[in-house]
């Protein structure tokens, strides 16, 4: 885990660890994350500030749901407080199953987003 290991908090299992990495390969790097995580069940929660979160230019979006489905963390996007987002993460450790333990591929989303399933 190297250098990165210094952001881990003492409360986090290695779940909630790997939340806390994906969301700051996200931002580039924990150095750029703006707030701190915290403990939210058994994942993790951040007020983020606002930023530019689109599909495209600026694509923060689009990559927060890649990384989900690449690395099967559940991501939730909620208010939060003035100029601020709430980001909540839950891992998950299999693609098939109950909708509450699985996380799809990226691949199964769209076909299902698409209505082709």
């Amino acid at each position: 885990m190297g250098e990165d290991n210094f952001y881990r908090k003492d409360w986090m299992t290695d779940d909630q660890w790997e939340c806390a990495q994906m969301f700051a390969h996200l931002r580039g790097g924990f150095h750029h994350v703006g707030g701190e995580f915290q403990e939210f069940n058994r994942g993790v929660q951040i007020n983020e500030p606002y930023g530019h979160w689109a599909t495209y230019d600026f694509s923060d979006l689009t990559r927060l749901v890649v990384l989900s489905h690449d690395r099967m963390i559940r991501s939730e996007i909620r208010p939060s407080g003035p100029g601020r987002i709430k980001f909540i993460l839950w891992k998950r450790h299999k693609r098939e199953g109950r909708s509450y333990e699985r996380h799809p591929t990226i691949e199964e989303a769209i076909i299902h987003i698409r209505g082709k399933s």
